[in-house]
């Protein structure tokens, strides 16, 4: 049933804007309306589901559902164009062995594909943890700017779930996209949860790369660190061209 079956949550809460994880084997998706954009996330899940052939368990005031309807109607998870609460830049970041698979193969590319190709030995992506479908493998996750990439980056090196901006760890690369330039090639995939491409994303699309071959930093680094050297390069760098 698991594996056939996902359940939406939507809720008034003000303690969280969104989050994710197993409930009863079952992933989970909770959203409160006072998320920016949750009429558009929530029918981003149904359809990415639908997709899969997957069931929503829906559980919720069926008012909410209404809403989502009427705000999202001539709207489809294939919009292609940024919608008002999407980041224009978009950050995929990875480890210092991942930067080396992906510089050699001039492309970044899914867990599966990754493990196809024999360059990774893990049994499970560290997304496993917190209970994501396996469905997710086929993905590039991408996500906005700030430390949140580099906290997957830190999680993976240490082998478990760290959400700690300020432990020390070994950053790899954060590659930065522009998400106009994703949307109009139709690489850029909406489920309501993530911003992801499927199986490969072309370094064609790289608008700058931050590593600590070109960002200078002394002293502990952190995901905070990192991500916020990182970032103060990459806009230093989009303002001079």
């Amino acid at each position: 049933m698991g594996k056939d079956c996902v359940e939406l949550v939507i809720s008034d809460s003000t303690e969280y804007n969104a989050s994710t994880g197993r409930k009863n084997d079952i992933y989970c998706f909770k959203i409160s309306r006072h998320c920016e954009g949750w009429q558009f996330r929530v029918m981003d899940f149904f359809q990415y589901n639908a997709a899969l052939n997957r069931n929503v368990i829906y559980n919720g005031p069926d008012i909410f559902l209404e809403e989502v309807r009427i705000t999202y109607t001539g709207h489809s998870i294939h919009d292609n164009y940024l919608r008002p609460y999407e980041p224009e830049i978009l950050v995929h970041s990875t480890t210092p062995e991942g930067y080396t698979h992906i510089m050699k193969d001039g492309a970044i590319k899914s867990w599966n594909k990754v493990k196809t190709e024999h360059k990774i030995y893990e049994d499970k992506p560290i997304g496993t943890l917190l209970g994501d479908p396996d469905d997710f493998r086929d993905y590039i996750m991408l996500g906005d700017t700030g430390f949140w990439n580099e906290i997957v980056v830190s999680s993976r090196e240490k082998g478990f779930i760290c959400m700690d901006a300020d432990a020390e760890y070994k950053p790899g690369a954060r590659f930065y996209f522009n998400t106009k330039q994703l949307l109009e090639n139709g690489l850029y995939l909406r489920d309501g949860i993530h911003y992801k491409v499927k199986d490969e994303l072309p370094l064609s699309y790289v608008l700058f790369t931050a590593s600590l071959e070109n960002i200078s930093l002394k002293g502990k680094i952190t995901p905070s660190v990192f991500s916020g050297a990182a970032d103060t390069a990459f806009y230093r760098y989009i303002k001079n061209i």
